[in-house]
């Protein structure tokens, strides 16, 4: 692994203190540590449950690409080292997000694809398929008996009888006592035509967040979905949100068409928290003690600090790397991890994992051993 400096005040007080009782400090608890780089995969997902228990997801390796067995990556970190799902049986499928728990990984992606994995069996299945054009980009839910999915739907057949096909309609799918089916909010309607609504996330399973294209931001009360404004304090129209968090003090969400997005619920409406001269942000996190990092192009870090966010060129951190990061997560210890790759065009590949927390992790391969 190599390391560029990240400063995490909490972890420069250990590290000296380390370094006053004559201990070396972990190399990667005041650095961004690179696990992975240049995988045959682009990685879009990442989850800790726990900090031994951290899952990787992403595309299926390019036809030509030299390493990387066949199937989406699907791997874990059990804390000793990587193992990862045989997924062959959906090669070329793309997975773009996962919702991890004790007892099961849900995997949803490209292909309208959404596969269950039983921790204690070991038994991977597809159990929805919702159409080949069909994107599923986010997964979350606050208990195993009520899950969301959300996505980009495809065209449906003509209705008006003038030979065209009707408009997509964003997706959403419910797991309710076990059985997924589409879902549609009796108040709320379908949603806009064309429109993509790309990740969910809550505090609750009544209390949770939809985010999509066109600044769009949908939040579930128990009862209905209801549409929030975010243009308050700047113009979203143009400008898609693509990832939500609401596992924090409070609910982020990031995105952004060209300048990066930052959006922060203060409990009436969403605030315009954006550092000044960023790209876009793909991914945004929470984590213990206040802990959030937002994460995008070209490398691109911001972590909240004191109220305010801070990019890592602000702090005087160097990137360690020129790819697309799409996604971070925190472990309940606060380790933070982030992925992404060639993320931008198809083929998805060029995979990178960074890592900062406590130890060593081991580098993830191409091919890490099967599980």
């Amino acid at each position: 692994m190599r390391a560029a400096a990240s400063p995490r005040h909490a972890a420069a007080a250990l590290a000296l203190a380390l370094a006053l009782t004559g201990c070396a400090p972990d190399p990667c608890l005041d650095a961004v540590c690179v696990v992975a780089e240049d995988l045959a995969q682009g990685l879009l997902s990442v989850r800790a449950p726990a900090d031994d228990d951290v899952w990787v997801v992403g595309s299926s390796p390019a036809p030509d690409a030299a390493e990387g067995a066949p199937g989406p990556l699907a791997a874990r970190w059990d804390g000793a080292g990587w193992t990862a799902l045989d997924t062959s049986d959906w090669d070329g499928l793309e997975l773009w997000w996962a919702h991890v728990t004790a007892d099961e990984a849900v995997l949803v992606g490209t292909r309208g694809t959404i596969l269950e994995y039983d921790r204690a069996s070991g038994a991977l299945e597809q159990v929805v398929d919702a159409g080949q054009g069909a994107v599923f980009f986010g997964v979350w839910g606050a208990n195993p008996d009520d899950l969301w999915a959300v996505g980009q739907g495809v065209e449906r057949p003509d209705a008006d009888g003038d030979g065209e096909p009707e408009p997509a309609l964003p997706l959403l799918w419910r797991r309710q006592g076990g059985v997924w089916a589409a879902w549609e909010d009796p108040t709320f309607g379908p949603g806009e035509p064309n429109a993509i609504w790309f990740k969910v996330h809550g505090r609750s399973a009544d209390d949770l967040w939809i985010v999509g294209s066109g600044g769009t931001a949908l939040h579930w009360d128990g009862t209905a979905l209801a549409a929030t404004p975010t243009d308050a304090e700047t113009d979203t129209s143009t400008a898609p949100l693509l990832t939500v968090d609401a596992g924090g003090e409070r609910p982020y969400a990031v995105g952004g068409a060209g300048a990066g997005l930052i959006l922060e619920w203060d409990g009436a409406q969403w605030r315009d928290a954006s550092p000044e001269f960023q790209s876009s942000y793909n991914g945004v996190c929470t984590g213990p003690d206040g802990a959030a990092a937002a994460v995008g192009r070209s490398g691109g870090r911001a972590l909240a600090l004191d109220g305010a966010w801070s990019p890592d060129q602000d702090r005087g951190v160097e990137s360690v790397t020129f790819r697309d990061f799409h996604a971070c997560t925190y472990s309940p210890g606060g380790a933070l991890w982030a992925v992404g790759g060639r993320i931008g065009s198809r083929p998805l590949g060029m995979g990178i994992v960074t890592y900062t927390g406590p130890g060593t992790i081991q580098p993830l391969t191409a091919t890490p051993e099967g599980s």
